[in-house]
Formats: structure tokens, sequence, C-alpha cells
């Protein structure tokens, strides 16, 4: 596989590692879609519901610590 392709699906598998660590699922839709799953929203994320998630958002530090304790770093 090519380095862009590697360094793409490196990005791709951060960003499951943060809405893995840090989303919390939407609790409008939960109401309002009982039967279907809800959106995961990152920290002052809005959904399609209108519903906002009010926490902080997340600074560099934490975005670039994530996935790096597995590595021993």
């Amino acid at each position: 596989m090519s380095e862009m392709g590697e360094m793409f699906n490196d990005l791709k598998q951060h960003k499951r590692e943060l809405k893995d660590q840090y989303g919390i699922p939407c609790p409008n839709c939960i109401v309002k879609l009982p039967k279907a799953q809800p959106k995961i929203l990152m920290p002052n994320q809005k959904c399609w519901c209108g519903y906002r998630d009010e926490r902080a958002r997340l600074t560099g530090t934490v975005k670039t610590s994530v996935g790096t304790q597995e590595l021993g770093g």
C-alpha cells in the first residue's frame, strides 16, 4: 500500500479511537428515533435533530495523546 493510503488509514483509526473514548450518544435521537442507532457526538458537536453537546472542545494535546497509551508513548 502507498504511504498516502497508510496515512489515511491511520487518520481514520485515530478518529475512531477519539469517538470511542470521548463520544456520547445523542439523547434527542434516542427519544425521537428509539429504533434507530443514535448519532455519536463529540464535545461541542451539533446533531441533525438540533441537540448540541455542551462539553468543552477537545484540545490538541488531548487529541494527539489518544492511542499513544497503547504504544507506550
